[in-house]
Protein backbone atom coordinates (compact mmCIF):
# COMPACT_ATOMS: atom_id res chain seq x y z
CA UNK A 1 0.00 0.00 0.00
CA UNK A 2 0.93 3.49 -0.60
CA UNK A 3 1.17 4.74 2.96
CA UNK A 4 -0.78 7.70 2.34
CA UNK A 5 -3.72 5.80 1.52
CA UNK A 6 -6.10 3.81 3.44
CA UNK A 7 -9.02 1.72 2.83
CA UNK A 8 -11.47 1.98 5.09
CA UNK A 9 -14.75 -0.35 5.86
CA UNK A 10 -17.47 -0.21 8.39
CA UNK A 11 -19.83 -3.23 8.11
CA UNK A 12 -22.33 -4.17 10.63
CA UNK A 13 -22.59 -8.16 10.99
CA UNK A 14 -26.02 -8.55 12.37
CA UNK A 15 -25.59 -10.84 15.81
CA UNK A 16 -26.15 -14.40 15.33
CA UNK A 17 -30.07 -14.74 15.76
CA UNK A 18 -32.54 -18.07 15.24
CA UNK A 19 -35.03 -15.46 14.26
CA UNK A 20 -33.25 -14.74 11.50
CA UNK A 21 -34.06 -18.23 10.06
CA UNK A 22 -32.20 -18.69 6.64
CA UNK A 23 -30.18 -15.18 7.15
CA UNK A 24 -29.16 -16.52 10.61
CA UNK A 25 -25.13 -16.05 10.85
CA UNK A 26 -24.29 -19.83 10.38
CA UNK A 27 -26.02 -19.27 6.52
CA UNK A 28 -24.20 -16.37 5.64
CA UNK A 29 -20.59 -16.14 7.61
CA UNK A 30 -18.77 -17.30 4.47
CA UNK A 31 -20.73 -14.10 2.75
CA UNK A 32 -19.41 -11.40 4.57
CA UNK A 33 -15.67 -12.96 4.64
CA UNK A 34 -15.85 -12.75 1.34
CA UNK A 35 -16.81 -9.06 1.19
CA UNK A 36 -13.62 -8.38 3.03
CA UNK A 37 -11.59 -10.76 1.18
CA UNK A 38 -13.04 -9.31 -2.10
CA UNK A 39 -13.02 -5.46 -1.34
CA UNK A 40 -9.25 -5.60 0.86
CA UNK A 41 -9.85 -3.19 3.19
CA UNK A 42 -6.96 -1.53 5.21
CA UNK A 43 -9.41 -1.46 8.22
CA UNK A 44 -12.77 -2.43 8.85
CA UNK A 45 -14.70 -1.48 11.92
CA UNK A 46 -17.38 -3.90 12.50
CA UNK A 47 -20.76 -4.38 14.50
CA UNK A 48 -23.03 -6.42 16.27
CA UNK A 49 -19.76 -9.36 15.96
CA UNK A 50 -20.65 -12.18 19.05
CA UNK A 51 -16.92 -13.92 20.25
CA UNK A 52 -17.51 -17.29 18.35
CA UNK A 53 -18.44 -14.80 15.24
CA UNK A 54 -15.05 -12.92 15.64
CA UNK A 55 -13.64 -16.32 15.84
CA UNK A 56 -14.38 -17.54 12.63
CA UNK A 57 -13.72 -14.29 11.04
CA UNK A 58 -10.26 -14.62 12.50
CA UNK A 59 -9.60 -17.88 10.64
CA UNK A 60 -11.10 -17.60 7.41
CA UNK A 61 -9.31 -13.49 7.13
CA UNK A 62 -5.58 -14.62 8.29
CA UNK A 63 -4.10 -11.81 6.94
CA UNK A 64 -6.06 -9.28 9.36
CA UNK A 65 -5.41 -8.95 13.08
CA UNK A 66 -8.09 -8.10 15.45
CA UNK A 67 -8.58 -5.65 18.61
CA UNK A 68 -11.91 -4.67 21.17
CA UNK A 69 -14.05 -6.41 23.29
CA UNK A 70 -17.51 -7.06 24.29
CA UNK A 71 -20.24 -4.59 25.51
CA UNK A 72 -20.49 -6.56 28.85
CA UNK A 73 -16.34 -6.57 29.33
CA UNK A 74 -14.19 -9.25 28.74
CA UNK A 75 -15.80 -11.74 25.59
CA UNK A 76 -19.35 -10.64 26.57
CA UNK A 77 -22.02 -9.79 24.45
CA UNK A 78 -21.45 -7.90 21.06
CA UNK A 79 -18.22 -6.38 20.12
CA UNK A 80 -17.04 -2.87 18.16
CA UNK A 81 -14.08 -5.01 16.77
CA UNK A 82 -11.71 -2.97 14.79
CA UNK A 83 -9.91 -5.58 11.86
CA UNK A 84 -6.41 -4.75 10.32
CA UNK A 85 -4.37 -5.85 7.75
CA UNK A 86 -1.16 -7.37 9.56
CA UNK A 87 1.34 -6.71 6.76
CA UNK A 88 0.51 -3.07 6.91
CA UNK A 89 -0.22 -1.88 9.90
CA UNK A 90 0.82 -2.21 13.31
CA UNK A 91 -0.93 -1.49 16.41
CA UNK A 92 0.47 1.43 18.53
CA UNK A 93 -2.30 0.97 21.53
CA UNK A 94 -6.02 0.32 21.75
CA UNK A 95 -8.73 0.99 23.95
CA UNK A 96 -12.23 0.74 24.73
CA UNK A 97 -14.98 3.01 26.23
CA UNK A 98 -18.80 2.95 27.25
CA UNK A 99 -20.95 5.66 25.96
CA UNK A 100 -22.23 6.16 28.91
CA UNK A 101 -22.18 8.56 32.35
CA UNK A 102 -19.66 5.91 33.33
CA UNK A 103 -17.12 5.56 30.49
CA UNK A 104 -14.41 3.38 32.01
CA UNK A 105 -16.62 0.41 33.01
CA UNK A 106 -20.04 -1.40 32.05
CA UNK A 107 -21.69 -0.26 35.40
CA UNK A 108 -25.15 1.07 34.25
CA UNK A 109 -26.60 2.20 30.63
CA UNK A 110 -27.22 5.55 30.65
CA UNK A 111 -29.95 8.00 28.65
CA UNK A 112 -32.34 5.45 27.98
CA UNK A 113 -30.35 3.42 26.14
CA UNK A 114 -31.35 -0.07 25.67
CA UNK A 115 -28.25 -1.78 25.92
CA UNK A 116 -24.39 -0.76 26.57
CA UNK A 117 -22.76 1.16 24.25
CA UNK A 118 -19.17 1.11 23.34
CA UNK A 119 -16.26 2.50 20.97
CA UNK A 120 -13.69 0.51 20.84
CA UNK A 121 -10.25 2.61 19.34
CA UNK A 122 -6.85 1.89 18.01
CA UNK A 123 -3.94 3.89 17.36
CA UNK A 124 -2.44 2.51 13.85
CA UNK A 125 1.77 2.62 12.15
CA UNK A 126 2.10 2.36 8.70
CA UNK A 127 4.86 -0.39 8.25
CA UNK A 128 6.51 0.88 5.42
CA UNK A 129 6.31 4.80 6.83
CA UNK A 130 6.27 4.50 10.69
CA UNK A 131 6.07 8.28 11.01
CA UNK A 132 2.19 7.53 9.18
CA UNK A 133 -0.11 7.25 11.84
CA UNK A 134 -3.67 7.65 12.67
CA UNK A 135 -6.73 6.68 14.92
CA UNK A 136 -9.33 4.72 14.35
CA UNK A 137 -12.69 5.17 16.40
CA UNK A 138 -15.48 2.34 15.99
CA UNK A 139 -18.94 2.72 17.41
CA UNK A 140 -22.69 1.44 17.71
CA UNK A 141 -25.14 4.15 18.43
CA UNK A 142 -27.91 2.81 20.16
CA UNK A 143 -31.43 1.89 18.18
CA UNK A 144 -34.12 3.79 20.10
CA UNK A 145 -33.24 6.79 22.35
CA UNK A 146 -32.10 9.57 21.04
CA UNK A 147 -31.30 11.28 23.95
CA UNK A 148 -28.64 8.35 24.18
CA UNK A 149 -27.37 8.86 20.46
CA UNK A 150 -26.94 12.49 21.28
CA UNK A 151 -25.19 12.09 24.10
CA UNK A 152 -22.95 8.97 22.92
CA UNK A 153 -21.57 11.24 20.18
CA UNK A 154 -20.52 14.12 22.21
CA UNK A 155 -18.94 12.01 24.13
CA UNK A 156 -17.41 10.31 21.10
CA UNK A 157 -16.32 13.33 19.75
CA UNK A 158 -14.56 14.31 23.23
CA UNK A 159 -12.77 11.76 23.71
CA UNK A 160 -11.77 11.51 19.69
CA UNK A 161 -10.63 15.30 19.54
CA UNK A 162 -8.56 14.71 22.84
CA UNK A 163 -6.31 12.08 21.44
CA UNK A 164 -6.14 13.59 18.39
CA UNK A 165 -4.65 16.81 19.63
CA UNK A 166 -3.02 14.90 22.00
CA UNK A 167 -1.21 12.95 19.40
CA UNK A 168 -1.62 15.52 16.68
CA UNK A 169 -2.61 12.47 14.71
CA UNK A 170 -5.59 12.03 11.91
CA UNK A 171 -8.24 10.21 12.94
CA UNK A 172 -11.60 8.36 11.44
CA UNK A 173 -14.79 7.60 13.25
CA UNK A 174 -16.73 4.16 12.21
CA UNK A 175 -20.26 2.65 13.21
CA UNK A 176 -23.90 1.97 12.50
CA UNK A 177 -24.98 5.46 14.10
CA UNK A 178 -28.68 3.98 13.93
CA UNK A 179 -29.42 7.82 12.38
CA UNK A 180 -30.15 9.25 8.95
CA UNK A 181 -28.43 12.06 7.53
CA UNK A 182 -31.74 14.51 8.42
CA UNK A 183 -30.76 13.32 12.23
CA UNK A 184 -29.64 16.07 14.39
CA UNK A 185 -26.49 13.47 15.41
CA UNK A 186 -25.18 13.52 12.03
CA UNK A 187 -26.14 16.88 11.74
CA UNK A 188 -23.58 17.69 15.08
CA UNK A 189 -21.02 15.50 13.89
CA UNK A 190 -20.51 17.39 10.52
CA UNK A 191 -20.43 20.26 12.63
CA UNK A 192 -23.44 21.65 11.16
CA UNK A 193 -25.00 22.13 14.95
CA UNK A 194 -24.64 22.01 18.29
CA UNK A 195 -25.26 19.98 21.13
CA UNK A 196 -25.20 21.21 24.55
CA UNK A 197 -22.55 23.47 23.97
CA UNK A 198 -20.49 20.85 22.02
CA UNK A 199 -19.34 22.01 18.68
CA UNK A 200 -17.69 19.11 16.28
CA UNK A 201 -15.45 19.24 13.34
CA UNK A 202 -15.72 16.19 11.04
CA UNK A 203 -16.22 15.39 7.53
CA UNK A 204 -18.80 13.20 6.29
CA UNK A 205 -17.31 10.69 3.47
CA UNK A 206 -20.95 10.57 2.07
CA UNK A 207 -20.25 14.80 1.41
CA UNK A 208 -17.86 13.98 -1.62
CA UNK A 209 -21.00 12.21 -3.27
CA UNK A 210 -23.44 14.06 -5.61
CA UNK A 211 -26.38 12.74 -4.54
CA UNK A 212 -27.94 10.70 -1.63
CA UNK A 213 -25.86 7.40 -1.19
CA UNK A 214 -29.03 5.70 -0.10
CA UNK A 215 -30.29 2.89 2.62
CA UNK A 216 -27.23 0.68 4.18
CA UNK A 217 -29.52 -0.54 6.77
CA UNK A 218 -31.89 -3.24 4.66
CA UNK A 219 -33.40 -6.04 6.90
CA UNK A 220 -32.04 -8.40 4.68
CA UNK A 221 -34.57 -7.15 2.00
CA UNK A 222 -32.27 -4.98 -0.51
CA UNK A 223 -32.77 -2.26 -2.17
CA UNK A 224 -31.58 1.49 -2.26
CA UNK A 225 -33.44 3.86 -1.81
CA UNK A 226 -33.53 6.01 1.61
CA UNK A 227 -30.55 7.16 3.91
CA UNK A 228 -28.00 5.29 4.82
CA UNK A 229 -27.50 4.67 9.24
CA UNK A 230 -23.71 3.41 8.81
CA UNK A 231 -21.11 6.04 8.22
CA UNK A 232 -17.13 6.54 8.12
CA UNK A 233 -16.44 10.43 9.33
CA UNK A 234 -12.66 12.10 9.24
CA UNK A 235 -11.06 15.08 10.55
CA UNK A 236 -10.81 17.96 8.21
CA UNK A 237 -6.89 16.63 7.86
CA UNK A 238 -7.69 13.62 6.14
CA UNK A 239 -9.00 14.17 2.45
CA UNK A 240 -11.74 11.43 1.10
CA UNK A 241 -11.24 10.15 -2.60
CA UNK A 242 -14.32 8.24 -2.78
CA UNK A 243 -17.28 6.35 -0.86
CA UNK A 244 -19.97 3.50 -1.87
CA UNK A 245 -22.15 1.55 -0.33
CA UNK A 246 -21.29 -2.32 -1.34
CA UNK A 247 -24.75 -3.88 -2.42
CA UNK A 248 -22.98 -7.21 -3.78
CA UNK A 249 -25.04 -10.23 -3.46
CA UNK A 250 -23.01 -13.67 -3.05
CA UNK A 251 -25.28 -16.49 -4.41
CA UNK A 252 -28.35 -14.72 -4.86
CA UNK A 253 -27.94 -13.68 -0.47
CA UNK A 254 -26.80 -10.71 1.01
CA UNK A 255 -23.67 -11.06 3.99
CA UNK A 256 -25.95 -8.90 6.89
CA UNK A 257 -28.88 -6.77 6.99
CA UNK A 258 -26.78 -4.02 6.57
CA UNK A 259 -24.58 -3.28 3.70
CA UNK A 260 -20.84 -2.43 4.11
CA UNK A 261 -19.90 1.01 3.34
CA UNK A 262 -16.26 1.52 2.02
CA UNK A 263 -14.11 4.95 1.39
CA UNK A 264 -10.70 5.78 -0.09
CA UNK A 265 -8.93 7.88 2.13
CA UNK A 266 -5.24 9.92 2.34
CA UNK A 267 -3.85 10.76 5.47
Amino acid sequence: MNARNVTVMTFNLRRQSAEDEGNAWSFRKGYAAEVVKRYRPTVAGTQEGLYDMLEYLDRELPEYGRVGEGRNGGTENEYNAIFYRKEELAVREWGQFWLSEYPSEPREMSWGATHHRICTWAHFQTRNEPQKQFLHYNTHLDHSSQLARAKGSVLLWERLSDHKNRLELPALITGDLNAEPDNPVIAFLRGQTEVNGAHCALKDAYSVLAGNPGLSFHGFKGGEEGGPIDYIFVTPDVHVDGVAIIRDKFDGKLPSDHYPVLAKIRL
